[in-house]
């Protein structure tokens, strides 16, 4: 076998191996320490939903997280923060961060990302009854009707229900 077969033969295993977010998906939240502090009481969001400014501006204000006071350790803050910022949308590493970096200013730090364009967009057309819902506690509790937003699929064909009469409505098509 040649070593050009065999690359070639590798990089296609690989790929098809990984689902390389063709399929829209963010990677998924791969750091056990924000898994632990974040998702006790909210879905960890991928890092690639905000830029860096945002994630440190968060963790900046952690004595009033949107009504609660946080408190973490130096080292277990330090980890958190990390890893938000090396995978955050402005590191140009995923198709799916820049495009949550379209419409933001340069200097836009938004620390909800229901406040970004790219989830603006994708949810403007949802009727006032879905945020009236009993099961959508906040806009941002993407689970209720992405029921697979932990996995880091947010696209319309897997796992989409929005709640209402049908549950399955659907308005938008992601590009």
């Amino acid at each position: 076998m040649s070593r050009s077969f065999f690359v070639r033969y590798l990089i296609v295993a690989v790929g098809a191996a990984t689902p390389a977010l063709a399929d829209g998906t963010f990677p998924k939240v791969a750091n056990e320490t924000v898994l632990y502090e974040c998702a006790d009481c909210h879905l960890p969001y991928q890092p690639q939903m905000l830029p860096r400014r945002s994630w440190q501006r968060l963790m900046d204000g952690l004595d009033d997280h949107f009504g609660e006071e946080l408190s973490l350790d130096d080292e277990t803050r330090n980890e958190v923060l990390s890893y938000l910022l090396d995978n955050a949308a402005d590191t140009g590493k995923k198709k799916r961060g820049r495009k949550f970096m379209k419409g933001l200013g340069r200097n836009d730090a938004p620390i909800r990302i229901t406040e970004t364009p790219r989830w603006r967009k994708n949810h403007h057309e949802l009727p006032d009854r879905v945020w009236s819902d009993p099961r959508v506690e906040f806009k941002g509790q993407c689970e209720v009707c992405h029921t697979e937003a932990e996995r880091g699929r947010y696209d319309d064909d897997h796992g989409l229900r929005v709640p209402g009469p049908n549950e399955s409505w659907r308005a938008w098509e992601d590009d």
